[in-house]
């Protein structure tokens, strides 16, 4: 049959009032009421959304439109109580603080993001924010555009602890409903690369001219919710700044850098504030008094100084070095909380400074207990056994070196061979990598997700493992702490701080080869040493400890069954949330002055922890 010229059929905008979207192979649906452009603009949005309906077909997503009910999609107000709004959405409650805004409840970094609270009842939901209500408000500052290009730190896993103050008080995020992240300064690369040295001097020096112009911009720049009060306070804090780290001696130079990296704009947004908690790096003025949390001292630094290249480096004749000894030292510094014992050894020793070092607090991180997790139950010898490797939360792809992903891959071309029930599942962004490594990738038995994962599918992968693969180059906190609490032994590294949590023989496995060349901690200099360099090819060693390690966990069921289980019951007894709030409430109380001058929290000793008494076994895992 011949055919000629046919009239193009315009793909339908709308359907019965849904939003209709036909991209990446597939037909979706979003019904009214949704942020359209938010959703198609945020990576992975659209796939995870749970109330964005798809199909393969125009005719498929219709039928799911035709059977849907959209009220299920529209949050209800149940009730109101001290500043919040009580709603029922999906089966959960959730308290909405009313200054919230437009809020999407069904992304969970919305809900983060604005302090939303979820119960299991409204009565629960009240209970909590009426005794909220009541604690001294604390600003958590991980909402401020320049989180956002610092690793995205605010945002990270490790500070959900915030959902749960401890007593006395309560996290507040005064954030706006639109705020960006900082733009670089562009247009000097070309510049630098046409003229050699002359033109990176040039370049440096209009880089410079145009960060210097900015300030005065950015302090009349109408922006919303930005008073003229707070912009005379914020001012009054640059300039004290300023003044008080060139009388203290500083370059005039690293004065300005460190005060611009600070982000007027980020602090503009902040206002003014009872008590501020920053996490891991000093993003403030002062213009609020403030507490840190930090994991290692070169945060401090950042992003003057970054973590991965101070193995040769000299913190102390760093020109930046006396400005955060300043900064540290003022007053409104109130407290520096670190969960790492080497950390609160580490920064009295770096600036041997007696008002720094009482402000140093230690707390182990504590994480929640999960109700499913591995058993370890007896099986059949050819059942499947299941590896876990996962890269940063962040997921940049250059972290699977950072984590050990390359040595993981030489271990198990090995382990494959040896044990054909063994399996690996990398949840991972992948780099650039060699012919050879998609070879070992294709190989079979491997299983690459690269993909957001809901909090479901997270635990879902951690309970339906055996064995969790960590040979980083240094402790990836939360990482640990949640293989351990699902009941995994770790076979970990004896990188700088993993072996403050992970007990060889007793809760993991722990394989040498990283401290001395990826890590470690220097006493004398006050530093941790890191060389990422090393960790871009896979370590012979490394390579070795893991394929011994994961053959003695695969060849004995009991070790693994043992490793696991004291794992999760060294969660449940040493790294739990009330421990770790014992810590945040003492670094709290000294912001406040009616804390010790130093405070160094230990979990309790214990010798072996007790086992967990068995649940229904309608909650286990294989």
């Amino acid at each position: 049959m011949h055919l000629g010229r046919r009239e193009k059929v315009p793909f339908p905008a709308s359907y019965n009032g849904f939003t209709l979207i036909r991209t990446h192979g597939r037909v979706y649906a979003l019904p009214p009421g949704t942020q359209v452009q938010r959703i198609m603009t945020t990576a992975g949005l659209l796939d995870r959304h749970p109330a964005v309906l798809s199909a393969a077909t125009l005719e498929g997503v219709q039928r799911l439109v035709d059977a849907c009910d959209a009220r299920a999609h529209v949050p209800e107000v149940v009730g109101r109580a001290e500043g919040y709004d009580l709603v029922r959405h999906r089966g959960t409650y959730y308290a909405v603080p009313q200054s919230a805004g437009d809020l999407d409840l069904d992304v969970p970094e919305d809900r983060q993001h604005a302090g939303v609270i979820s119960g299991n009842s409204p009565d629960d939901l009240e209970r909590i924010v009426r005794a909220n209500a009541t604690g001294a408000p604390v600003e958590f500052a991980g909402w401020l555009p320049i989180f956002a290009v610092s690793g995205n730190c605010g945002a990270h896993p490790q500070f959900k602890h915030t959902v749960s103050p401890p007593a006395g008080y309560r996290f507040t995020r005064s954030a706006p409903i639109e705020n960006r992240a900082p733009r670089p300064v562009r247009g000097f690369g070309a510049i630098k690369a046409a003229c050699g040295a002359l033109g990176r001097t040039l370049a440096r020096a209009a880089r410079t001219a145009v960060l210097a112009a900015r300030v005065p911009l950015t302090f009349v720049q109408p922006r919303p919710g930005v008073t003229v009060a707070t912009r005379v306070r914020v001012f009054a804090a640059f300039v004290r700044m300023a003044a008080m780290l060139l009388w203290r001696g500083c370059r005039p130079g690293a004065v300005f850098r460190f005060l611009q990296t600070r982000h007027l704009q980020s602090q503009l947004l902040l206002g003014r504030q009872e008590l501020v908690f920053l996490t891991s790096m000093p993003y403030t003025f002062g213009q609020n008094p403030w507490v840190i949390e930090i994991e290692d001292p070169t945060t401090l630094f950042y992003p003057l100084v970054q973590n991965g290249y101070t193995a040769s480096q000299s913190l102390a004749d760093s020109p930046y070095y006396p400005v955060i000894k300043a900064v540290l030292e003022a007053d409104h510094c109130k407290a520096i909380l670190t969960h790492m014992r080497s950390t609160a050894e580490l920064i009295p020793a770096l600036f041997e400074s007696e008002a720094i070092s009482k402000k140093v607090i230690y707390a182990p991180l504590g994480v929640r207990l999960p109700d499913r997790w591995q058993r370890h139950e007896p099986r059949a010898d050819d059942e499947p056994i299941d590896l876990l490797f996962i890269n940063s939360w962040c997921q940049v792809p250059e972290n699977f070196y950072v984590r050990g992903g390359l040595d993981v891959l030489e271990a198990f071309a090995v382990l494959r061979e040896r044990y054909p029930h063994v399996r690996l599942t990398m949840r991972t962004a992948l780099p650039t990598l060699s012919e050879y490594y998609h070879r070992v990738l294709e190989g079979g038995r491997i299983r690459v997700v690269n993909r957001y994962l809901s909090d479901a599918e997270m635990a879902d992968l951690h309970a339906t493992s055996h064995v969790f693969l960590l040979p980083a180059a240094r402790v990836h906190i939360v990482s640990l702490l949640q293989a351990m609490s699902y009941g995994l032994p770790v076979v970990g590294s004896d990188g700088w701080g993993m072996e403050e949590y992970l007990d060889h023989e007793q809760n993991g496995l722990v394989v040498r080869g990283r401290h001395g060349t990826a890590s470690w901690a220097d006493p004398e200099a006050g530093m941790l040493r890191e060389n990422y360099e090393v960790m871009c090819t896979p370590d012979p060693e490394v390579v070795a400890g893991i394929v011994e390690a994961v053959s003695r966990l695969v060849e004995d069921p009991a070790l693994r069954r043992r490793l696991g289980r004291t794992a999760r019951a060294t969660v449940r007894d040493r790294y739990n949330l009330e421990g770790w709030n014992r810590g945040l409430q003492a670094a709290l109380d000294r912001a406040g002055t009616r804390g010790p001058a130093r405070l160094v929290c230990l979990p309790e000793a214990a010798s072996e922890p007790r086992p967990e008494r068995e649940s229904a076994p309608a909650s286990r895992v294989g």
